[in-house]
């Protein structure tokens, strides 16, 4: 998986798509330390088909985070929020006030996404891409191109 911005020569971010997950956790472990390395408990795996098609979509969708947030943008600055915070008594009763809390888990509010598809994907699928990148990650813009027109 290849992850960079546009104008540069190259993309900065180069991981593979293989991940470890945890068993027993249920945890995900991305980069090369991930497969390379031989870990008690952990199985390795693969969000993709082998036509090139996504069939695990939560793990597909931390990999390309983690391809974005580690390696391009980092992680978006934000108040964390304690669960404790959250069960404090307030001064007369008033609501806990909670900002931005939305806007904080959007790594890409910033940023125009482009993705590309192999030609035979699903609309099923194209239409979990786009709600992916639209409501989960928040992108302003995103176009999602087959594979085949851009290697041209």
């Amino acid at each position: 998986m290849r992850a960079g911005f546009a104008g540069e020569d190259t993309p900065k971010s180069v991981i593979p798509s293989y991940y470890g997950q945890s068993s027993s956790k249920k945890t995900y472990i991305f980069d090369d330390n991930a497969i390379y390395n031989p870990l008690a408990d952990v199985e390795i795996k693969n969000p993709m088909a082998d036509d090139g098609t996504v069939n695990d979509w939560n793990a597909a969708a931390k990999l390309w985070e983690y391809a974005i947030t580690s390696r391009l943008t980092g992680p978006r600055e934000s108040k964390s929020i304690r669960h404790d915070d959250l069960d404090r008594p307030t001064n007369g009763g008033e609501d806990v006030e909670m900002e931005d809390v939305e806007n904080a888990e959007k790594p890409l509010s910033e940023s125009p996404l482009l993705m590309t598809e192999p030609s035979w994907n699903s609309a099923k699928n194209r239409e979990r891409s786009i709600e992916l990148a639209m409501e989960d990650w928040g992108c302003p813009a995103f176009f999602l191109n087959r594979t085949g027109v851009l290697a041209a």
